[in-house]
């Protein structure tokens, strides 16, 4: 199954505090159209590789899913919280469709499908420094605040249960800016993002920590591009 990696990431996190993670959904159809790429869904072994996800999390006493707009984040939350209702957490909540998770800044879907047919990966690093016209998608740093604030407010709510994991399921785009701007690991030096995988966050006394494998870093709050 994939996920693998970041499980074991998400185990090795502070065990007296809550722990989040921004995860890429689980394995899809291929996207037939750029204009219209949230139609593609999960495949069977996506939904296979999500539940199989969710029976290896351990060490929480309550675990929420959000996760974007798109069916495919959906089926994700959904197979994860089916696979986690066998471990025995005593609670599990799927709490629903987030703004934030999704792929809203994109301003035109066309434009940018062509401009990523046209570069290939690379468009993610023209689009990080600032190459990509501002009408086509915003800018990575807004995003990545923007992502980091939903985190960090879902984070702090309380919890009556224990500890709480808050698995945050989105698309690659979104985890390749955090894994960047967060924690300072490039796509041409980690490769592009696999299915399940992600970064992982739990607060501390300095800020938040964020991990990816084997990088560590703890930002100041509140977090900003300027920060870094």
């Amino acid at each position: 199954m994939q996920g693998l990696a970041l499980l074991k990431t998400i185990h090795s996190l502070p065990a007296h505090a809550p722990a989040a993670a921004f995860l890429r959904h689980a394995e899809r159809h291929q996207i037939v159209d750029v204009k219209d790429p949230a139609a593609a869904e999960l495949t069977a072994k996506g939904h296979a590789d999500a539940e199989a996800f969710g029976r290896q999390i351990h060490g929480f006493d309550c675990v929420r899913l959000f996760h974007s707009p798109v069916k495919r984040c959906r089926q994700t939350a959904e197979a994860i919280a089916r696979g986690i209702a066998a471990t025995g957490v005593s609670s599990t909540e799927i709490v629903g469709p987030e703004n934030a998770l999704g792929i809203d800044y994109i301003l035109d879907l066309k434009e940018a499908g062509r401009l990523t047919l046209l570069h290939g990966d690379h468009f993610v690093r023209l689009w990080f420094t600032g190459q990509i016209p501002a009408n086509v998608v915003e800018a990575a740093e807004a995003i990545a605040a923007r992502k980091v604030t939903h985190l960090v407010q879902r984070l702090q709510e309380p919890c009556a249960q224990g500890r709480r994991l808050d698995l945050h399921v989105s698309h690659d785009w979104n985890i390749l800016i955090l894994r960047e701007l967060m924690v300072g690991v490039r796509h041409e030096d980690a490769g592009w993002l696999n299915f399940l995988d992600g970064v992982a966050f739990a607060p501390t006394a300095d800020g938040l920590q964020a991990v990816y494998r084997t990088t560590t870093v703890t930002r100041p709050l509140p977090w900003s591009f300027a920060s870094r």
